[in-house]
């Protein structure tokens, strides 16, 4: 595993494509990608920004193979620069018909965020062909060695990734069904 930096931009984004572009089920993403429009182009400009936020408030790393990868925020930051990449986002991905259900969504999820401080663990994702190989698995475990003695929380909405979580030390600490698909709210510590 290695700490990637801005050059790894394309290839990451790329692995977030690959491993979300054929998940049509409800869930996060898909809950945040305008409906109408072309999906590979939406879903990139979400994994960009994905990517950038991450690298300014957070760390993102790659799989030894390259083929995985996970972003964490370290802080929820602020400044010009975010508000210029959330204002992108609005217009490349969400779209302004959609944007009052994602506020809405963001403000649920705020609210199940664990009081104390923690690392988010964002996204991951693993080219499908690759999937089920120990990429995801050894990469979790790599990066949760290194914010050792620190909470992490991550939520999820599929019940493969709440199986997935809890078999890597995850607890599940919250679940709701207010939107139109699972949350579950998982914690390590």
């Amino acid at each position: 595993m290695r700490k990637a930096d801005n050059q790894d931009r394309a290839k990451v984004v790329d692995i977030l494509c690959k491993a979300f572009i054929d998940v049509l089920i409800p869930n996060s993403i898909n809950f945040v990608v305008k409906k109408s429009g072309n999906r590979e182009k939406r879903l990139k400009a979400l994994m960009e920004y994905q990517f950038d936020i991450s690298m300014l408030f957070g760390k993102v790393f790659l799989s030894d193979d390259e083929k995985g990868c996970v972003l964490y925020l370290e802080n929820k930051g602020s400044g010009l620069k975010k508000t210029i990449l959330e204002a992108k986002l609005l217009f490349q991905c969400i779209g302004v018909e959609n944007i009052f259900n994602v506020l809405t969504r963001e403000k649920l999820l705020s609210h199940y965020h664990p009081k104390e401080k923690f690392v988010h663990l964002w996204l991951m994702g693993v080219i499908p062909t690759e999937q089920g190989t120990g990429i995801g698995t050894k990469l979790l475990q790599e990066t949760l060695e290194l914010y050792e003695g620190e909470l992490i929380y991550v939520e999820t909405t599929t019940p493969e990734n709440r199986a997935f979580y809890k078999k890597n030390g995850f607890t599940i600490f919250h679940e709701t069904f207010e939107l139109d698909y699972p949350l579950y709210f998982l914690k390590y510590v």
